[in-house]
C-alpha cells in the first residue's frame, strides 16, 4: 500500500510484481518437479505442477513436491487483494485488519490443541496467516499518522526469542502452544511496529541482500535435500546467478540509491 501511495497506477503495481516474481517462481518449480522426478525418485504429477504454476496447490495439495512454493502462492493472491484495501478508506482498513487478526487467533488456537497430523496440515492454510496482514495494515495506518514506536519491538522480540530458546517441554500440546500461537501472535504486533521504526543503518550490503533474498528463500531448501548444508551455499549462489540477469536493471538503480 506503500508502493501504491506512491504511485497509484494498477498496470505498474502488477507489472513490477510479475516481473519481480513470477519467472524466477516458474524456473524454480520447473527444477524442483524434475528432480523430484529424477533424484528424488518422487511420485509427482503434471497435475501437481499445473496446480504450482497456477498459484493453487497450497490449498488443494500443500504438500506436493515442495511445499515451501505455498507462501509464495498466498503472497500472490494477496497481492490481488492489496489494491482493493488501498481504495477503501482508513476506517474500513482497520475493521478489516482487526478481522484477519482475529481470524488468525481463533484458527490458531484452535489447530494448536489437534492431534500433530492435522494441526500439521491445517497450519499451512491461508487462516493462520491473515493475521500477520492484518497487523501490516495497522501498521501502515499508523505509518500514515506519523506515529512512532520507538525500541518496544526491539524489547518484545528479544524477550519472545529468549522464551523460544529456553522453552523446554516435551508435551506436544504445550510447545505447539506456546511457539505456534502466543510467540507467533506476540511477533506479529512486534513486526508492524518494526514496520513504523526500521533499523537506521542501510548499506549496499543490506540492499544486495534484500533484493536477492527471494531466490534464496527459492533455491535454498532445494540444494539442501542434495548437498546438506553446503547447499545453503550453493542456494544463495543460484539465487545471486538468477536473480541478476532478470531483473539487472532494476537492482542496480535501487543499489544506486543508497
Amino acid at each position: 500500500m506503500n508502493r501504491l501511495d506512491e504511485n497509484p497506477s494498477l498496470p505498474r503495481y502488477f507489472k513490477r510484481r510479475v516481473r519481480r516474481i513470477w519467472p524466477l517462481y516458474f524456473l524454480a518449480v520447473a527444477v524442483v518437479f524434475l528432480a523430484d522426478i529424477y533424484v528424488f525418485h518422487m511420485e509427482v504429477t503434471y497435475y501437481d505442477l499445473i496446480l504450482h504454476f497456477a498459484f493453487v496447490s497450497f490449498v488443494f495439495t500443500p504438500f506436493s513436491f515442495q511445499y515451501l512454493f505455498w507462501s509464495l502462492q498466498l503472497e500472490e493472491w494477496m497481492y490481488l487483494a492489496i489494491p482493493i484495501l488501498h481504495a477503501v478508506n482508513d476506517k474500513l482498513k482497520f475493521y478489516i485488519a482487526t478481522l484477519l487478526i482475529v481470524v488468525t487467533l481463533i484458527y490458531s488456537a484452535f489447530i494448536v490443541s489437534l492431534p500433530y497430523n492435522e494441526f500439521h496440515l491445517l497450519y499451512f492454510m491461508p487462516p493462520f496467516w491473515l493475521g500477520a496482514y492484518g497487523w501490516g495494515i495497522i501498521g501502515y495506518l499508523l505509518k500514515k499518522k506519523g506515529y512512532r514506536s520507538g525500541n518496544i519491538h526491539y524489547i518484545i522480540l528479544g524477550l519472545l526469542f529468549v522464551l523460544y530458546v529456553t522453552l523446554n517441554t516435551h508435551n506436544e500440546t504445550t510447545y505447539e502452544f506456546f511457539t505456534r500461537f502466543l510467540i507467533y501472535n506476540l511477533a506479529l504486533p512486534a513486526f508492524a511496529l518494526l514496520i513504523l521504526n526500521p533499523p537506521k543503518v542501510l548499506s549496499r550490503v543490506t540492499v544486495f541482500l534484500g533484493e536477492v533474498s527471494y531466490g534464496v528463500y527459492l533455491w535454498t531448501l532445494l540444494f539442501q535435500e542434495l548437498f546438506g548444508v553446503s547447499g545453503i551455499l550453493y542456494g544463495v549462489l543460484t539465487a545471486i546467478a538468477t536473480e541478476f540477469p532478470l531483473r539487472r536493471g532494476e537492482i542496480r538503480k535501487r543499489m544506486m540509491k543508497v
